[in-house]
This record gives C-alpha cells, sequence and structure tokens, in this order.
C-alpha cells in the first residue's frame, strides 16, 4: 500500500523498495539494502545514486563501505506537498497551453478499466453544469464502484451535481431513486426492445464530450475537445431532458 503511494508520487518501484528498506534498517551498507530488496547489488547502486541526488537518501563512506540513510517520512511528505502546490499554481497556464492550438477538436485515446476511470476523474473536477447519456446495466461494476467512492465526493466538494438520460430498467430505476446518493438527477427514456447502450457519453466544461465504451471486447474511451461538437450535443441532451422520465416522487410502486 505505501509502495504504491510512493509510485504515484514519483517514485519508480525500485527507488519505493529501496526508500522503504533503508527506513525499515536504519542506516544500512548498500549491499544490505539490497539484500533487504531482493536486489541486485549492480542494480540497487544507480537507484541509491538517483534518490541520493533528489536529496531522498545520504550516502556516507565509513572504511571504504557505503552506508545509506533516509529523509524523515513527514520532510518526505512536505517535500510532496510543495510540489502539488507548484504543481496546482502551474496549472492556470498549462491550461491555456494546452487548449490554444487552432488544430480543433483535439481528441484523446484511454484504454481499459483505468483509462475509463481517468475519464471519469476529470469529469468530477468539472466546474461547469455537467450532463450525459448512461447505462448502469451495462457498466462494468468496478467502474460504479469508482463512481462512488471517487467521483461523487468530488462533485459534492465541487457543489456540481449531474443530470444523466439512462436507458429504462430496472437496475436504471434503482439508480434513479437513490439520485440523492449519487449527487445527480437521472431521467429515463424507453429505448425499442431488444437495444441497448453499451456507451456513456457525458458533456462537460463547455468543450467536452466523452465517450465511454463498456462492451468487454471494446473498454475504452476518449475525450473530444470541441466548442461546436459540445453545443451539438448540449442541444441533443437537453431536447431528450425535457420528455425523459422524472423521478417519480409519489411513493407509489
Amino acid at each position: 500500500m505505501i509502495e504504491k503511494i510512493l509510485i504515484e508520487n514519483g517514485f519508480t518501484e525500485k527507488e519505493a523498495k529501496i526508500y522503504l528498506a533503508v527506513l525499515a534498517l536504519g542506516e544500512a551498507p548498500v549491499s544490505r539494502v539490497a539484500a533487504h530488496t531482493h536486489l541486485k547489488r549492480t542494480t540497487a547502486y544507480p537507484v541509491v545514486e538517483n534518490l541520493k541526488e533528489r536529496g531522498i537518501l545520504t550516502v556516507t563512506k565509513k572504511r571504504g563501505i557505503q552506508y545509506v540513510s533516509a529523509i524523515a517520512p513527514r520532510i518526505l511528505i512536505d517535500r510532496l506537498k510543495q510540489s502539488a502546490q507548484l504543481a496546482e499554481e502551474a496549472l492556470p497556464a498549462l491550461m491555456q497551453m494546452a487548449y490554444t492550438s487552432p488544430l480543433k477538436p483535439r481528441i484523446r485515446f484511454f484504454e481499459g478499466i483505468e483509462g475509463l476511470k481517468e475519464i471519469l476523474r476529470e469529469f468530477s473536477y468539472s466546474t461547469e453544469p455537467t450532463m450525459g447519456f448512461t447505462d448502469y446495466e451495462q457498466m462494468p461494476k468496478e467502474l460504479l464502484a469508482f463512481i462512488r467512492s471517487t467521483v461523487v465526493p468530488q462533485r459534492i466538494k465541487l457543489s456540481n451535481p449531474v443530470k444523466l438520460i439512462a436507458t429504462r430498467n430496472q437496475i436504471n430505476l434503482g439508480v434513479q431513486k437513490d439520485d440523492i446518493v449519487h449527487y445527480s438527477e437521472h431521467r429515463l427514456v424507453e429505448f425499442p426492445a431488444g437495444q441497448k447502450n453499451p456507451i456513456e457519453i457525458l458533456i462537460y466544461e463547455k468543450s467536452k464530450i466523452a465517450f465511454l465504451s463498456f462492451t468487454k471486447d471494446e473498454l475504452f474511451g476518449m475525450i473530444v475537445d470541441s466548442a461546436a461538437i459540445y453545443e451539438t450535443m448540449k442541444n441533443i441532451f437537453m431536447l431528450l431532458w425535457q420528455n425523459a422520465q422524472r423521478k417519480d416522487t409519489s411513493g407509489a410502486r
């Protein structure tokens, strides 16, 4: 778990293993650290040198033997926080660089379940009104769990609920009843018998349209950045939204 957190914050797998080993061992020879991590010494030495250059490890020589020690976890955490703050401060400039190109629309592709999560994570940070089309009956269970654990809390934090049109079926009816849990409003539409909706479409940030394919053999997604396509999809959504079935609040079953 800790190793994974370090990797997500810029460490390679070997760097994370060595840093944690040095923390556990205290000051120790590189050979002992290598043995502790099951790495060859020839592999461990370059990693130690790299961590030394980054100020994460300190290397000293005693009787011709290299000993390493690690910075305290609190100092490391403070450094990571500082890096995150600097990245946040640079975000406006980066966003401006990303969206000033005259070459439109821009398209980004994402593969597998992790790629779909990345799309949803980006979507969750939208501060503009968001809307879309979905079908929880087709959605992988892992993705629905991710929405509930990660996407919904972020949208709640930003006070940005989402409007979603879903196919009328028992699973979507159940989700619609729990709109408050999903921080959303669902409306349902009837599809012809036998028709399915294996793609989720998300419309957000005034120019972005995300497509998420849920089929087993085509588990991928893409984000199109185009103000014109956004406006068209938004208009289609609003037309259907006005005629879609609202949540039944009468108490009838």
